[in-house]
């Protein structure tokens, strides 16, 4: 008697217990409709799950190559709390929720400087979305029409709502700092007079920007999907001391973001060679369809003995330079 009347009461509470978990779960559901039903979810969900990322020190400069698939998009951090954004992925609501939730793991709430190298869906799809949550003071944009494809139609029209600062990328932009850290950002291709005529209706590769970046002597390339056709022009230049000037020292690259995901119509053993690369970074997606990056590049940055990393393999690249000049390659994978 004494056992079935302890069994019953065991009984009783496990009833007792599914029926509070139930009411809990049902509560729990009927708080998050209402909760959806008046906050938007683009309030709240780019602001959860934020990457760990440490804040930048004082006299630093991080580059933030962010991984968005097959896709490019780099993060500037300047020394002088500015911020510079080169290209944004494609138009995945994914590939936009991890550079959102990167801005806000950083706390950045405006992006000085928008880069957009070329209008490839895979460059530019992500960035409506950065537009219309953050506040964009000066956008670069290849001289394109806007109706080229979707993704940079929807871009443009979100600049032109946000009324943004809007400039075609050319030769003749210098962005630098009389800042006590002061460093140079400067668009070397595509010609200025390559975008004094009339938007084009077709969109190329080769109509990228390439912008140097110099802090503390130590400089980066950012080359979005040029061939190695725009490498020799870059190098051309060099000779004819177009770039001396403008204090850019071409040679003295030791940071590149290769360009075209790897592809193999890019990054020569010869340009290689001239910018004296140490460090590599590849920005593609795993086992996409184009099979970047290809063992030829690779070979070619071995034989140069560049240190490779890539988005696909390690994630979240962050090279941090220091103001002594010197300078650390940290990952993390989302």
């Amino acid at each position: 008697m004494g056992y079935a009347s302890e069994k019953e009461k065991i009984e009783k509470r496990i009833r007792l217990l599914k029926r509070v978990g139930l009411g809990v779960l049902i509560a729990v559901l009927l708080f998050l409709s209402v909760f959806s039903l008046f906050v938007p979810p683009q309030t709240w969900k780019y602001h959860v799950a934020k990457p760990k990322i440490s804040q930048r020190k004082q006299g630093e400069l991080r580059i933030h190559f962010l991984d968005v698939g097959q896709g490019d998009c780099t993060l500037v951090e300047l020394p002088d709390g500015k911020t510079a954004l080169i290209d944004g992925g494609d138009g995945s609501e994914s590939t936009a929720t991890t550079i959102l939730r990167y801005l806000n793991a950083l706390d950045v709430d405006a992006i000085d400087h928008l880069v957009v190298t070329h209008a490839d869906s895979d460059h530019c799809g992500g960035l409506d979305k950065v537009v219309k949550y953050k506040k964009i003071k000066n956008a670069y944009l290849p001289k394109t029409l806007p109706s080229v494809n979707d993704e940079y139609a929807e871009l443009y029209a979100a600049l032109v709502e946000e009324d943004c600062a809007l400039s075609y990328s050319s030769r003749k932009i210098d962005i630098s700092t009389a800042h006590s850290y002061s460093y140079t950002l400067s668009f070397l291709y595509p010609y200025t007079a390559d975008v004094e005529g009339e938007e084009t209706a077709t969109e190329s590769n080769d109509s990228s920007a390439v912008v140097w970046l110099d802090y503390q002597g130590v400089s980066a390339l950012f080359t979005g999907d040029v061939s190695s056709e725009v490498e020799k022009k870059l190098m051309q230049d060099h000779a004819l001391g177009a770039f001396e000037n403008r204090g850019v020292d071409l040679p003295s690259t030791e940071i590149i973001k290769i360009a075209h995901h790897g592809s193999n119509d890019s990054t020569s053993e010869e340009f290689l060679r001239f910018l004296g690369v140490e460090t590599a970074a590849i920005s593609c997606g795993k086992n996409n369809l184009y099979e970047h990056p290809s063992d030829d590049v690779l070979t070619r940055l071995q034989t140069v003995n560049a240190k490779v990393y890539r988005t696909d393999k390690n994630g979240n690249i962050t090279i941090t330079i220091k103001q002594d000049g010197t300078y650390g390659v940290k990952t993390l994978k989302n």
